[in-house]
């Protein structure tokens, strides 16, 4: 599976939120606005979802644990390249 994956927006280091990208999937798929979040214990991927009643649901998500795995490896490998070359991104 190729990934190419774009850090649309970077957030401060004080912020839970940390980044927002957009992936392209196989030269095939986009998904657009997938969550780097901050939490106690690490950083997370937070799927695009919506709000049905009170309770959010995933619009995209891997199906298995090796998918999820190099959509995440792919998704911070980007976040740590924009936060290590110092690069301010804000904006698609």
């Amino acid at each position: 599976m190729s990934f190419q994956v774009k850090v649309v927006k970077l957030f401060t280091d004080t912020e839970k939120l940390k980044a927002i990208a957009n992936i392209i999937i196989d030269d095939g798929f986009a998904v657009h606005d997938i969550k780097i979040i901050d939490s106690d214990k690490s950083l997370f991927v937070a799927m695009p979802s919506v709000k049905i009643s009170e309770k959010r649901k995933d619009i995209f998500h891997p199906i298995n644990a090796e998918a999820r795995k190099q959509l995440v490896n792919a998704l911070f490998a980007a976040y740590n390249e924009c936060k290590a070359n110092d690069q301010t991104v804000d904006g698609e």
